[in-house]
């Protein structure tokens, strides 16, 4: 398990939301933008997770990952 503040956990909770209802996950591994949106969270708030971290927890590629993080990056 990654170690995550609550505000983290919510504030990516709520970047899956806003994808979910952008319709930015469709046909998407649901784990690996769930990591997405963890790492993404983390990143903005300043919390140091690797990539490799998160990736490893959810396993998924450090590629999909990315992927998810861009598409959220860009869409939202």
């Amino acid at each position: 398990e990654l170690d995550s503040s609550s505000h983290i956990r919510r504030r990516a909770e709520r970047l899956a939301e806003a994808a979910e209802e952008a319709g930015i996950t469709i046909g998407s591994n649901p784990v690996g933008f769930a990591g997405a949106c963890l790492y993404l969270a983390a990143c903005e708030e300043g919390q140091t997770l690797t990539q490799a971290e998160v990736a490893d927890s959810a396993d998924v590629s450090t590629t999909t990952l990315r992927s998810h993080r861009d598409a959220l990056r860009e869409d939202l």
